[in-house]
């Protein structure tokens, strides 16, 4: 892969060839990435994908197996650039973007991974998030960034490993490779940029029950991750999924007391997937 920029652009996908033709190519057809490379990870059983990108200027496509952790392993594994960024195929990314994730790590040298915010569609409101910050070890990684707008330093890589291969969507427990790739990254020894300047557009295509079944899974990764770490000798982990589940009991309680009817169902999926995730996770 061209190595004339300091960062390559990855995304996986997986059989949504039309939620990638609407929402993240356009903005790469744009030249959004600013010249960075881009590396297309399909996981796709059909050849939609492949077609859609064929012959676009800077964008490589590669082959990888099923899961969202397999593919991004694939990708850093793919490239030599000193950062790379994920987002996801249902975002829309600003012109610049991948300029801005590469002037915070300049800015800050200790940075083993820089994160953003997301725009929902539905609403044009910032999804919730971490407010700007530089955060370390041990910060509690829930929330800290999301998959569709994190990069890292290949050096943080390294240090920290690869991506757990039986977190994120595809595997299973379907989320939660980002959040515990962070976690890991701090831990040893690197600091987390929280950024509100590099926010992207998600596009918000899920129904009531696809949303519940999110939140489901979200929790599930979470208590999957939190118990690889704890039953591996760290106590700090399930502590700090204590404090994240603590967090989603409060969101619930000012969801009744404010009659807010459709947060409350999201918070009880949330930890019904935590304490599924951490008792379904066996020890290695």
């Amino acid at each position: 892969m061209p190595n004339g920029k300091r960062s390559t652009l990855a995304v996986v996908t997986r059989d949504r060839a039309d939620i990638l033709q609407r929402c993240l190519l356009p903005t790469l057809a744009a030249g959004v990435a600013g010249g960075h490379p881009v590396l297309i990870v399909d996981q796709s059983n059909d050849e939609q994908t492949a077609q859609l990108v064929d012959g676009l200027p800077g964008v490589t496509y590669l082959r990888s197996g099923p899961g969202l952790s397999v593919g991004r392993n694939a990708a850093v594994a793919a490239t030599t650039t000193e950062l790379i960024a994920f987002t996801d195929d249902d975002v829309s990314l600003p012109a610049g973007w991948l300029d801005k994730i590469v002037a915070l790590f300049a800015q800050h040298p200790d940075a083993g991974a820089v994160c953003g915010r997301a725009t929902v569609t539905s609403t044009g409101m910032l999804a919730p998030g971490v407010d700007a910050a530089v955060v370390r070890w041990p910060a509690n990684p829930f929330g800290l960034g999301s998959g569709f707008n994190m990069a890292f330093r290949r050096a943080a890589l390294a240090d920290a490993g690869t991506f757990d291969e039986e977190l994120g969507a595809g595997a299973r427990y379907r989320s939660a490779e980002d959040s515990d790739m962070l976690y890991r990254v701090m831990r040893s020894g690197w600091s987390i940029v929280c950024s509100d300047e590099i926010t992207v557009v998600h596009d918000d295509w899920r129904g009531r029950r696809e949303e519940l079944a999110l939140h489901f899974g979200y929790g599930l990764g979470a208590g999957a991750q939190t118990a690889g770490h704890v039953r591996a000798g760290d106590r700090i982990a399930g502590r700090l999924a204590l404090r994240e589940a603590g967090r989603h009991l409060v969101t619930a309680a000012r969801a009744v007391a404010m009659l807010r009817l459709r947060v409350l169902p999201l918070q009880w999926a949330f930890l019904a997937g935590l304490a599924t995730g951490y008792l379904r996770r066996p020890r290695h």
